[in-house]
């Protein structure tokens, strides 16, 4: 039960005045551990002194942040919001450390960025080097996950922006631009038995074949559904279910599977004479990805550079209106 300790409106000043960074670091950690005796142990201190911290924090704000039960003591709803903005304040402070600390080691900042699995590595990798000889260097941290991960994590300010599909939830809170347009295309290995000279490969031959396929609710997933439903076919064999293009290649590689990745980056592997790319038409659809941030936000310097570029280099590489080459 929320109870205040004294009825009355919160005086900000005395809430900038009082509030200090190790109470912000108690909360993060009780956030973390939800047990007293691992925080101390996690912040150097004395359990009674976490107490006292949680006193006075709730002092501060007028009013009880926990609750006792026979289970123990757990943060009520006022709890879990302080703790939560406390995890955020903490992110923010790491952020500075490493901003000044890339900028004291020659470096122009640093980047924390989220990516869903299917980007191609090239959209990174040429923003970093027009960044390079923009004379800016960034040291980066890069997390791969789902878009509603990466989206939760942005917003808990883990990460300073994210590429990734359209995020349909707290849109409110988000700044979206499209980078750029994916397709897909359909893949084998080199040696599949649907390969031979002079044929002709229709997305029909390929139901004899079991699939490799994306996750439920992404965006490759319902591609490839309605590719099926558009030909009037039965849904694909499911052998395999991932985003990860390693394990894709390497359960082409040794199994006579089929599988659908981005256009670009079947390109690489085929040129690499890894996989070949069967002539399905993929391209009534397309995917787009989109850059995420935070709305209504100054960034540092070095995000703000760092998403300047990538959205230049995106927009250069769509390739929405190129061919894809066939198998032979």
């Amino acid at each position: 039960m929320n109870q205040l300790i004294e009825h009355e409106s919160l005086d900000e000043q005395n809430i900038r005045s009082r509030l200090t960074v190790r109470h912000l670091s108690v909360l993060a950690s009780l956030g973390r551990h939800r047990n007293g005796h691992q925080v101390a142990a996690e912040l150097n201190l004395t359990q009674p002194a976490i107490s006292k911290a949680v006193r006075e924090i709730e002092g501060i704000f007028n009013i009880k942040l926990f609750d006792s039960g026979r289970n123990g003591t757990h943060p009520n709803r006022v709890g879990e919001a302080l703790i939560n903005r406390a995890a955020a304040l903490i992110n923010q402070l790491g952020d500075t450390q490493r901003e000044i600390e890339a900028i004291i080691q020659g470096e122009s900042g640093s980047l924390r960025l989220g990516v869903i699995p299917f980007i191609t590595p090239d959209l990174i990798t040429q923003t970093l080097k027009r960044l390079h000889e923009k004379k800016i260097n960034l040291t980066m941290e890069i997390r791969e996950d789902t878009t509603t991960s990466l989206v939760n994590q942005l917003l808990a300010k883990e990460l300073d922006c994210a590429i990734g599909r359209y995020a349909n939830v707290r849109e409110d809170e988000l700044e979206q631009q499209i980078l750029r347009y994916q397709r897909f295309s359909v893949v084998v290995s080199s040696r599949h038995p649907m390969l031979g000279a002079g044929k002709h490969i229709t997305l029909e031959h390929t139901t004899d074949f079991a699939w490799i396929v994306p996750p439920p609710r992404t965006a490759a997933r319902t591609m490839l559904s309605e590719l099926f439903v558009k030909a009037g076919l039965r849904p694909p064999s499911v052998r395999i279910e991932t985003s990860s293009l390693e394990v894709i290649k390497a359960a082409l590689a040794d199994n006579d599977l089929i599988a659908i990745i981005p256009t670009d980056i079947a390109r690489h592997y085929a040129l690499a004479d890894q996989l070949r790319i069967l002539p399905i038409d993929t391209d009534y659809q397309l995917a787009p990805l989109t850059l995420i941030r935070r709305r209504n936000e100054t960034m540092l310097p070095s995000t703000q550079w760092f998403c300047e570029q990538l959205l230049a280099i995106g927009h250069a590489m769509d390739e929405t209106h190129d061919a894809a080459p066939a198998a032979t």
